[in-house]
C-alpha cells in the first residue's frame, strides 16, 4: 500500500527552489506529486517508499507531515463573509485539529489533521458558518490521501467500517499501469 505525506513551507518558494526541495525529498524517499502555493506558504503532496528515511523537519523551514495534511482553500459567494469563517475555524473553538486559517484575499485557507477533524466535520462546520449565505466554492490545494477518500465515503454513506482495502482506484492503479 502506499503512504502518503505532505510538506508545508512557511514561504511561497520559488520554481528553482522546488526544484532544489524535490532532489532533497527525493534523496529521503519521497516523490513529490503536486504542488501548490496559497496564503504565503507552499504545499507539497508526497509519496514515499516503503524505506523512506524523513524525519518531522525534512527540510529546512518544511514541516512534513504523515499522514498528509487536508489543505483547502475556502472561497465564501460574500467576501465579508470570510472573517466570520476565520473565526470559527481559526480562533479559539475551533474544531479539533484544525492547524491553521489563514486568509487569502477574499478566501480562507484551512490546514487539518485527517485524524482530528473528518472531512465532513469540516464541511458541516463551514456550513453552518454560513448558514446565512452558504454559496461558497471548496479547492483541495493538496489531492486526498486514500484513508482520507474512504473516511469521507464512509462518513457520508453512513458506512463508518469502510476502508482503504475497498477503495477501488487503490486495486485498479496497478492493473492499469501493467496495460500500457
Amino acid at each position: 500500500m502506499k503512504r502518503f505525506a505532505s510538506v508545508t513551507f512557511d514561504a511561497v518558494l520559488a520554481p528553482v527552489e522546488r526544484e532544489v526541495a524535490a532532489r532533497e525529498l527525493a534523496s529521503a524517499g519521497a516523490a513529490v506529486t503536486s504542488w501548490n502555493a496559497a496564503a504565503e506558504r507552499t504545499y507539497a503532496a508526497v509519496t514515499l517508499s516503503p524505506d523512506a528515511s524523513l524525519a518531522p523537519q525534512p527540510l529546512p523551514g518544511g514541516r512534513f507531515d504523515e499522514p498528509p495534511l487536508v489543505v483547502l482553500r475556502i472561497v465564501p459567494e460574500s467576501a465579508r463573509r470570510a472573517a466570520g469563517l476565520a473565526e470559527a475555524l481559526g480562533g479559539p473553538g475551533r474544531p479539533a485539529g484544525i492547524r491553521a486559517a489563514r486568509p487569502d484575499g477574499d478566501a480562507l485557507v484551512v490546514e487539518c489533521e485527517p485524524a482530528g477533524t473528518g472531512l465532513l466535520l469540516l464541511l458541516a462546520t463551514i456550513d453552518a458558518e454560513l448558514a446565512t449565505a452558504p454559496a461558497r466554492r471548496i479547492e483541495p490545494l493538496l489531492p486526498f490521501d486514500d484513508a482520507t477518500l474512504t473516511a469521507f465515503a464512509g462518513a457520508v454513506l453512513g458506512e463508518p467500517a469502510l476502508d482503504v482495502s475497498r477503495l477501488l482506484e487503490t486495486h485498479l492503479e496497478p492493473l492499469l499501469g501493467s496495460a500500457t
